[in-house]
């Protein structure tokens, strides 16, 4: 029976990665690798924002979720969709009109300064290798019910989708985000539901669940507020933050073909996520009224697979899970891309190669592998899912989520004031998350971006304002 699922997923894989090597004929420039070629119209788009976040924290994390907490386990999705709503809102147009390559490229054109760009991409390179390691690790899980070694698995998926970004850039991202996400919002609501159904549907859910030793009560587990609105806002918050600056949602919106598109796109993103993702929290709950307790959490989802589903059905929802946790790896892989490429080496290493761009296309490349190898140690050692990504969300928005939006809404802001912002919100960031101060009820993020936001505005009140370029100024 194994050796079926793991047919069908391994023909998966040759898919996937056939359709990555035939969209490298369309990379003919860096532009091409990097942004598509600025290209995209409104549905691969959607399709690639929503994917982008559509990965190991939404699926596997929310299964885990679910499973230990009940319904509200939907928090980390709900930040999801709403970050994407928030970002077509207030950045998607006035950012793709400047015809970027990164987040950073705005910072230096916005504070007039080299220092401002290289701390923001720094601090968003940590965080993208960090959030590669979480959907790296979410492999390990869904590999589970086809009796794979999780380590083999996570090497083996790793090496695929470095493959095909490396062969084909945000062409190969894009496809192969879209026929993942095809395959994703089909199987994992045949999951839930058959799931639940095997359950005894939800009053027998409630009933079973109830008997368990569940903490909080199974009252708190059968409400959407169970976990209080402190530990709420201190998951929704930083994903929603990382959604307005994250280099992976801009480097999509850049890829769109106008910024009405990218606008667009963004909303239809966030609607869906905010759509499906109940799906994997009902899966994970469905697995504790069939299982009870188990161990390891993590392989809610994967077990309820196992369990409830036909062999072939299985395999192919457990394709699904794949192409979630590789649809988020590949997009995070392209943007740490773009950020050595374009932030470091073209900007400050370089800046004569700048018209080669063959030569930054071999560049890209290269730095695609390097990345994700360095990705794939950090995940081999990784504890949890969740916490893994709200750790790197929060030290790189606590630093720049202040300079980038009120980079945007206030023209007031100076080079001093986002710098001491980066360095004072990330220092305070960093400290609540190791507990070397505590924030009491206030999320982590949340007290780190305020600290931010105070000494963004007192230092640009008192230091010379930039001169800040035409464009920006509509």
């Amino acid at each position: 029976m194994d050796n079926i699922r793991l047919i069908i997923v391994i023909g998966y894989f040759a898919i996937i990665f056939g359709i990555g090597f035939y969209a490298s004929r369309f990379v003919k420039s860096s532009t091409d690798f990097l942004l598509a070629g600025r290209k995209l119209g409104l549905l691969l788009t959607t399709a690639t924002l929503a994917a982008t976040h559509f990965g190991g924290g939404f699926v596997m994390g929310g299964g885990q979720d679910g499973y230990n907490f009940g319904l509200s386990g939907i928090y980390y999705a709900a930040g999801t969709g709403l970050g994407l709503i928030f970002l077509g809102l207030i950045a998607a147009k006035p950012l793709r009109k400047l015809s970027l390559f990164t987040i950073t490229d705005y910072l230096e054109m916005r504070y007039n300064s080299k220092i401002v760009r290289v701390m923001g991409a720094l601090l968003s390179l940590v965080a993208i290798v960090g959030i590669v390691a979480a959907q790296v690790g979410a492999t390990r899980g869904a590999l589970t019910i086809l009796g794979v070694s999780p380590e083999a698995g996570a090497v083996v998926a790793t090496i695929l989708f470095i493959a095909y970004t490396a062969f084909a850039g945000m062409w190969g991202v894009t496809l192969t985000d879209s026929i993942q996400l095809i395959i994703i919002f089909i199987g994992l609501p045949v999951a839930a539901v058959l799931g639940m159904q095997q359950a005894g549907g939800w009053a027998a859910m409630q009933q079973t669940i109830a008997a368990l030793p569940i903490e909080g009560g199974a009252d708190a587990y059968f409400s959407f507020g169970g976990r209080g609105i402190p530990i709420m806002l201190g998951v929704i918050t930083p994903v929603i933050m990382y959604d307005l600056i994250g280099q992976d949602f801009y480097q999509r919106l850049f890829s769109a073909k106008d910024e009405n598109t990218a606008r667009n796109g963004a909303l239809l993103a966030g609607v869906l996520l905010l759509v499906f993702g109940i799906f994997p929290v009902m899966g994970g709950m469905a697995a504790r009224a069939i299982f009870g307790e188990i161990p390891a959490t993590a392989s809610a989802l994967p077990m309820l697979i196992s369990e409830v589903l036909p062999v072939g059905l299985g395999a192919i929802v457990v394709a699904a899970i794949l192409a979630a946790v590789m649809s988020t790896a590949d997009s995070l892989l392209i943007a740490g891309t773009s950020h050595v490429t374009n932030d470091f080496y073209v900007k400050l290493i370089n800046p004569e190669i700048a018209d080669d761009t063959k030569k930054i296309l071999a560049i890209s490349r290269l730095w695609t592998v390097i990345l994700g190898i360095a990705a794939l140690f950090f995940a081999l050692a990784m504890p949890g899912i969740i916490s893994v990504l709200i750790f790197s969300y929060t030290m790189y928005a606590s630093g720049v989520f202040v300079p980038v939006v009120l980079g945007i809404l206030w023209k007031g802001g100076t080079e001093m004031g986002a710098i001491t912002a980066i360095i004072a919100g990330s220092i305070a960031g960093l400290a609540g998350l190791q507990g070397w101060v505590s924030y009491g009820d206030v999320p982590n993020i949340a007290a780190a971006g305020a600290i931010s936001l105070v000494v963004y505005v007192v230092v640009s009140l008192f230091t010379p304002k930039p001169e800040i370029p035409e464009e920006l100024k509509a």
